[in-house]
């Protein structure tokens, strides 16, 4: 009898992790939806965009700006790097060309992975190896109403994401990343249709707690889409 109990019990806990993924993908495939679709993203050509970040002091003074372009298929940055060249430029003007070392291309390759990662959200949750725990509906301090949350993992890293989703809409408002003990909490303050997909216009950065408490603005970003000449 006792084994019994502690079989259902073991079920029932078994059943309920499975519903939390479940809830979590099912929430993913609903916001892609709404933001493009997975087709209309898997084949996607000549995407440029430029992105100008804005990082502040301590006193939430601006204090530097750096302009990056990205482009599909073509990935590059203001730094841009083949197997054979590497071009610096700076407003337009040539500063550095050369032939990159390998530790260059690991770095740059790095750079434009992450920046991908971020902005292509919430496609790339459907990168492999994305760990999905549906969180509930939940209200946190930076937002006027409720939203859907998540928490992704992936097996290769120690950091742990966030993401809040517009539940009527299932547009991605916000998300967060403990890397090493630090959250940083991104806002999407604005999205803009370019090529058929849903993507970021304008988004900040804040230093925040584990209860998503914002602390004090960190950076600020925003995103212009480029024609492809």
């Amino acid at each position: 009898m006792i084994n019994r109990i502690v079989l259902i019990v073991l079920l029932a806990s078994l059943g309920g992790c499975s519903t939390q993924k479940s809830q979590g993908e099912s929430l993913v495939e609903e916001s892609i939806l709404a933001h493009g679709g997975l087709r209309n993203y898997t084949h996607l050509q000549d995407f440029r965009y430029e992105k100008t970040s804005y990082p502040l002091d301590a006193e939430e003074k601006i204090n530097d700006t750096l302009v990056q372009l990205f482009e599909i298929p073509r990935l590059g940055t203001t730094i841009l790097i083949t197997k054979d060249s590497l071009r610096i430029t700076l407003e337009n003007e040539v500063v550095q060309t050369s032939k990159p070392l390998v530790s260059d291309q690991q770095t740059y390759k790095g750079i434009i992975e992450g920046a991908n990662f971020v902005f292509f959200q919430p496609f790339k949750l459907k990168d492999q190896g994305a760990q999905i725990e549906y969180l509930g509906l939940r209200s946190p301090s930076f937002s006027k109403k409720p939203l859907e949350q998540i928490r992704v993992t992936y097996p290769n890293s120690n950091d742990t994401w966030y993401f809040f989703f517009e539940p009527e809409t299932k547009y991605v408002l916000a998300n967060a990343v403990d890397h090493n003990g630090k959250i940083s909490l991104i806002l999407n303050d604005s999205l803009q249709w370019h090529k058929n997909l849903f993507v970021h216009s304008r988004r900040r950065s804040f230093l925040s707690n584990s209860n998503f408490e914002l602390i004090r603005l960190q950076a600020s970003y925003k995103y212009k889409m480029l024609s492809v000449e």
